[in-house]
């Protein structure tokens, strides 16, 4: 069996606990900084648990990640493009931070942060690490969300390896706490946070990023998922988000479990 197949099994077996439902759980207070990849990730993956945050005054930080500039249709994720197609990426841009803007401030959220890495082919950089590091610093979290581990898409994977290192670098403490957030891929979650009373802001967020459903129906899905996971906090009726908790000591241990193999070892 290949070593990735092989460290992906293992996190699962190690996350999975049997017969034990995912604690009903409360937003975090403090400090908290949400890791987007992209300009909607943090809305559609924990948008209702950052609304609720909010409201009882957490301070809140959506950091971006990517620049965002090849989030439509047929886009070329890597080599030249040509001088259309990169006035037109400029514009996107530019067009997806205005809509963050919108998005978070319906969430009751005004510190964004934009580091502008390069979209779709996002990687480990000494830019980039220091850029991350240094906003972590400034912000010394209590609690930091992210897309989970075990998400599918080639930037929510880097954003995760990204974070290992800044957090190193920036010293931050073991008892931060990681929320593993789901997009792409269903997590195996430990805890969901209930948020009907956020849903109809979560759903009008959502829709402030029009530049990004022109082929996808991205608010049906992931209000659907939200709606699964109300399983997990009684009888089916609102909308949950599920979250994969652990401190960042743990959280680093599992993402070593899964990394090894999939790039030399140090």
């Amino acid at each position: 069996m290949p070593e990735p197949v092989k460290n992906s099994l293992r996190l699962q077996l190690t996350l999975l606990r049997r017969d034990v439902e995912p604690a009903r759980a409360a937003p975090p207070t403090g400090r908290i900084v949400v890791l987007a990849p992209h300009m909607d990730d943090e809305v559609f993956g924990c948008g209702g648990t950052m609304a609720l945050a909010a409201d009882a005054g957490a301070r809140v930080t959506f950091v971006y990640v990517t620049d965002g500039s090849k989030g439509y249709p047929g886009a070329r994720l890597a080599g030249p493009s040509d001088a259309g197609a990169a006035a037109a990426e400029v514009e996107l841009v530019a067009r997806r931070k205005d809509e963050a803007h919108h998005a978070a401030a319906v969430l009751g959220v005004s510190d964004l942060v934009f580091l502008d890495r390069p979209d779709g082919v996002l990687a480990v950089t000494a830019d980039a690490v220091a850029a991350l590091a240094d906003t972590l610093a400034r912000r010394a979290p209590s609690a930091v969300f992210l897309p989970f581990l075990t998400d599918l898409h080639h930037d929510h994977w880097i954003t995760n390896c990204l974070f290992v290192e800044a957090a190193r670098r920036a010293r931050l403490s073991p008892s931060v706490v990681c929320w593993g957030y789901e997009v792409w891929t269903p997590l195996v979650a430990n805890a969901v946070v209930d948020i009907t009373a956020a849903a109809e802001r979560k759903r009008l967020a959502m829709q402030k990023f029009p530049s990004q459903q022109a082929e996808f129906d991205y608010p049906r899905a992931m209000l659907g998922l939200n709606t699964y996971r109300s399983l997990h906090r009684g009888r089916a009726q609102g909308l949950a988000e599920a979250f994969h908790v652990a401190e960042l000591g743990v959280y680093r241990r599992l993402f070593e479990l899964i990394a090894i193999g999939l790039r030399p070892a140090a």
